[in-house]
C-alpha cells in the first residue's frame, strides 16, 4: 500500500507577529516575514513561523511547500519570472528554492541580520540590506552554470542609518 501524503494547510497567523520584547506595550512592532506577490498578482506567498506557505488568489487553493527553515521566517523575495524564491530566517540562514518545485537549491548564511531582500526587475541581480550596508549579488541564471549559485558583485556602505526598504528603479 503506497500512501502520499502533502501538507496543505498550516496553523498560524499569515501576516506576521507581535514582537516577544515588546508585547502589551504602547506601540508594538509586529515581527514576522513580508509577503511576496507573483508577477501576475495572482499568488500571495506568506511565511508561516519556518514554512512558506502559497495562497491561490484566484482557485482559492493553498499548498505548503515542502522546504523548511532553520527558525522563523525574516524575509523573502521573488524573483520577477516566478522561478527563484529567497528564503531568510531569523538566524540568518537563507535558502534559494526552486518557486515552482519546491525543491532548496542553496544553502548559505549570511554575516549579519538582512532586513529586507528583491529581485531586480531583469532577474540578475538580487539586492540585500542589513545594517547600514547593501549587497548586490549576481543571482543564479539557467543558462550559465556556476559553482555558487550568488556571487557578490558590490556592497555599498555609503548610508548614515540602517537601511529598511529595497526597490530598483529602470531609467
Amino acid at each position: 500500500m503506497k500512501f502520499n501524503y502533502k501538507l496543505q494547510r498550516l496553523c498560524g497567523a499569515y501576516y506576521g507577529h507581535p514582537a516577544s520584547t515588546s508585547v502589551g506595550t504602547v506601540g508594538a512592532q509586529w515581527g514576522g516575514a513580508n509577503l511576496v506577490y507573483n508577477s501576475k498578482g495572482d499568488i500571495l506567498v506568506s511565511a508561516v513561523s519556518n514554512r512558506v506557505q502559497i495562497l491561490d488568489l484566484t482557485t482559492h487553493a493553498v499548498r505548503t511547500l515542502p522546504i523548511e527553515a532553520r527558525s522563523n521566517i525574516r524575509c523573502m523575495a521573488l524573483s520577477p519570472d516566478d522561478e527563484l524564491h529567497l528564503v531568510v530566517d531569523d538566524e540568518n540562514y537563507a535558502m534559494l528554492v526552486n518557486f515552482s518545485r519546491g525543491i532548496a537549491l542553496h544553502r548559505f548564511k549570511f554575516k549579519r541580520r538582512v532586513r529586507q531582500a528583491v529581485f531586480s526587475p531583469c532577474g540578475l541581480y538580487l539586492a540585500v540590506s542589513h545594517g547600514k550596508h547593501v549587497q548586490v549579488w549576481l543571482a543564479p541564471n539557467h543558462l550559465r552554470k556556476e559553482f555558487a549559485p550568488l556571487l557578490l558583485l558590490r556592497t555599498s556602505t555609503a548610508q548614515s542609518d540602517d537601511v529598511t526598504n529595497l526597490q530598483f528603479r529602470i531609467y
